[in-house]
């Protein structure tokens, strides 16, 4: 029972979490934006990629969600990361 996680957030993972998908929102929006700037006048005009058609709104789309995944596993990683240097400096002044 003792691995089973408490319902309380005691640990910070939550906030952790949240600053990560806001951050990650705020990628998205400005990779939406950039993104609208350079397709703004191919919205009509066809690509050809992997043997399908797209315009320029659907790769605007598609270059949205890549940035919103990328921000969001970069960021969950450096928190995570500072999360454990956080706790590992904690122990050692405990044990110290």
């Amino acid at each position: 029972m003792s691995g089973v996680p408490d319902v309380r957030d005691s640990g910070g993972r939550l906030k952790r979490i949240v600053i990560a998908l806001a951050l990650a929102a705020g990628g998205a929006v400005i990779a939406y934006v950039v993104m609208g700037q350079v397709v703004a006048g191919d919205t009509r005009r066809a690509a050809y990629v992997s043997s399908r058609q797209m315009d320029g709104g659907t790769f605007q789309i598609y270059v949205t969600l890549a940035a919103f995944v990328v921000v969001l596993v970069v960021a969950i990683g450096v928190l995570e990361n500072l999360a454990k240097k956080k706790y590992l400096a904690s122990l050692e002044n405990r044990l110290s």
